[in-house]
């Protein structure tokens, strides 16, 4: 199972067909896998790298609902809107880490 695509990403955000939104889900689909990775300490997009691990569904969803809270607020410059978009997945990656998070 690999990270979810930007067609993933549409089809979970109901965006299936527009196109107009492209460039930002993918942006925001790289910046979640990034910090998966770098949340869990896990190598999970380099399957050539050392200690590869296929992601698993609880990773891919945390990582959907990243991208789907980061874009439904990207207009809110309030502290409250960024709070919800980065702990929309921060349980989950917290889970799967193979470091102490306190």
């Amino acid at each position: 199972m690999a990270f979810p695509t930007l067609e993933e990403v549409k089809a979970h955000m109901n965006l299936t067909g527009i196109d107009d939104f492209d460039t930002i889900l993918d942006m925001y689909l790289q910046a979640a896998t990034a910090d998966a990775e770098n949340m869990t300490g896990r190598n999970l997009s380099n399957p050539l790298g050392e200690n590869y691990e296929e992601p698993n569904n609880s990773i891919k969803v945390a990582i959907l609902t990243r991208v789907a809270t980061s874009f439904d607020c990207r207009q809110d410059n309030d502290e409250e809107g960024q709070k919800e978009a980065v702990n929309a997945s921060i349980f989950i990656f917290r889970q799967y880490s193979k470091r102490p998070i306190f």
